[in-house]
């Protein structure tokens, strides 16, 4: 028995070396146009590749689907996700810009947009309540799963942990329960995710506010984990469309996270600045050159650990 089909698509590239010259006619004809294939008749295929229809029921069976109405649904649902990336196979994919100046211009663009766009779209009070929550815990945990939103989620733990606030960050669904498990009032999440829609971040913030801790959430709004937690953060950055790009809401949800962190810093006062302190010495000792005047090699090192 075979296992179930979950992408059609790589299943497709996978079986058409070893198809019949009919159905690799039929593979071909849904190669130049997934979407179209979803929504034609076992005829109209049959057509466009010019085999009979008993060829594209051999060939959807040949990739694991019962029928051919079986192969439409698993295309439709494999689209759903990759219908960006399979955009450019049938005309060729675009190079990329020759100017280097507009690619940077353009990609820059972008960053500023989104920073811009969060800056008009957050609420300040929710913005004041979140950096006191986090400033008054005795422990912060964070959480994101996927590309941009564990990126970010890492990004904010090192801003944390070096004003001396125990913090951890976890990626990991599994993890993200374990630690919400163990918190307590006292305690904060800071959770992360574009969508709203992560289904382990809403058990994790839901399990962590139900003993006490406080929630924040950096999301989008009207979404279940910004109804989750106890302190959203909501924007919505819309995605440019382009794949080879960061996606936009990472520029934003990044400097929403250096915000709070300023913000925290600042409530948290003279204990963070004597930690900063430590932390740029202690890395200022690392490597240090032969004193030149006029250039302090410890004040360099100091500065650099100060932008990283």
């Amino acid at each position: 028995m075979r296992a179930p089909v979950v992408d059609i698509v790589s299943r497709i590239e996978q079986v058409m070396p070893s198809l019949s010259p009919a159905e690799r006619r039929v593979g071909e004809a849904v190669r130049a146009d997934y979407e179209a294939a979803t929504r034609l008749s076992i005829a109209e295929l049959a057509a466009r590749a010019g085999v009979s229809q008993p060829s594209v029921t051999r060939f959807s069976r040949s990739l694991g689907c019962a029928s051919f109405a079986d192969f439409k649904l698993m295309l439709a649902r494999t689209l759903a996700v990759a219908l960006p990336y399979l955009a450019g196979r049938a005309s060729g994919d675009r190079p990329a810009a020759d100017d280097v100046g507009q690619l940077a211009q353009g990609i820059m663009q972008v960053a500023s947009q989104a920073v811009l766009d969060a800056l008009a779209q957050i609420n300040s009070e929710a913005l004041r309540k979140a950096i006191a929550a986090i400033a008054a815990a005795r422990r912060l945990d964070i959480y994101g799963q996927g590309g941009g939103s564990s990126a970010v989620a890492e990004d904010a733990r090192l801003r944390f942990f070096r004003m001396g606030l125990p913090t951890a960050a976890y990626a990991d669904g599994h993890q993200q329960r374990m630690s919400a498990a163990t918190l307590s009032a006292g305690d904060a999440v800071l959770a992360i995710s574009n969508s709203g829609r992560s289904k382990p971040v809403i058990e994790a913030v839901e399990i962590a506010r139900s003993y006490g801790a406080s929630t924040v959430a950096l999301t989008r709004p009207g979404t279940p984990l910004a109804r989750a937690a106890e302190i959203p953060l909501l924007v919505a950055i819309p995605d440019d469309g382009n794949i080879f790009r960061p996606t936009p809401s990472r520029y934003a949800h990044l400097a929403i996270v250096d915000t709070l962190a300023a913000g925290v810093a600042m409530q948290r006062g003279p204990a963070v600045r004597e930690t900063l302190r430590r932390v740029r010495y202690t890395l200022a000792r690392i490597g240090i050159a032969i004193p030149v005047p006029g250039n302090d090699p410890t004040t360099i090192a100091a500065d650099d650990e100060r932008q990283d």
